[in-house]
């Protein structure tokens, strides 16, 4: 009996060292999440549109003033609304869409105030847009950037361009680097940075601009 107490000891502490030597392994540390979680993330996320819904009768006009306004956008999200504005316009200039393109950071309350200001400024075309969405995404969630884009007459008020553009970026796995210290002993580090907001809405602006550039005169 006494051997046979013995031996079963000798077994559970067999099964407790091996636990934990498997509980503190590095190797089999978890720090991200089930891909199942990230498939639902993905699949759950609002719908990201690319649509055209008016293009222009005629191509616009070369010789046009053109002025692009300031993107309506919530307050936190002022200062992406200003970089993306005026990469529209650095865009715009490049691909000499109009014979001048000026800026506007001015606010305006509406758009009737906006197409005011520019029949009092003796602009033939406006561009105004606003930013719908924006998601930080992460590990469990994608990024996303949603515009929407008119270009206008001003003197007659009528939308001549009208656009839905949209990008989104997937969940960003954890990426596992395996280094070495002095003792060998295996360190791993991980990246689960996602695309920053500007990043996005960078590749959308540039987008819609060579939308834009297919309408040129």
């Amino acid at each position: 009996m006494r051997r046979i107490a013995g031996v079963a000891a000798a077994w559970v502490v067999a099964l407790v060292v091996t636990a934990c030597s498997v509980a503190v392994t590095p190797e089999v540390t978890v720090l991200s999440s089930k891909h199942s979680t990230l498939t639902k993330s993905e699949s759950e996320a609002p719908p990201c549109l690319n649509e055209v819904y008016i293009t222009p009768e005629n191509p616009f006009p070369f010789g046009s003033r053109a002025a692009v306004f300031l993107m309506k956008s919530s307050a936190d999200a002022r200062e992406v609304s200003e970089y993306l504005t005026d990469l529209t316009h650095k865009l715009l200039l490049q691909k000499q869409l109009f014979h001048i393109i000026e800026k506007n950071d001015e606010i305006f309350n509406d758009l009737k105030s906006q197409m005011k200001y520019a029949r009092d400024k003796k602009y033939d075309i406006i561009i105004v847009g606003e930013i719908e969405k924006i998601i930080m995404g992460g590990e469990l969630r994608q990024s996303m950037m949603a515009i929407k884009m008119r270009v206008i007459n001003p003197r007659t008020e009528v939308t001549l361009l009208y656009l839905d553009h949209c990008r989104t970026a997937p969940p960003r796995r954890a990426i596992s680097f395996t280094d070495f210290d002095g003792l060998n002993f295996p360190v791993k580090f991980y990246d689960v940075k996602a695309p920053l907001p500007k990043q996005l809405g960078a590749l959308a602006v540039a987008e819609i601009s060579n939308i834009l550039v297919q309408f040129k005169e």
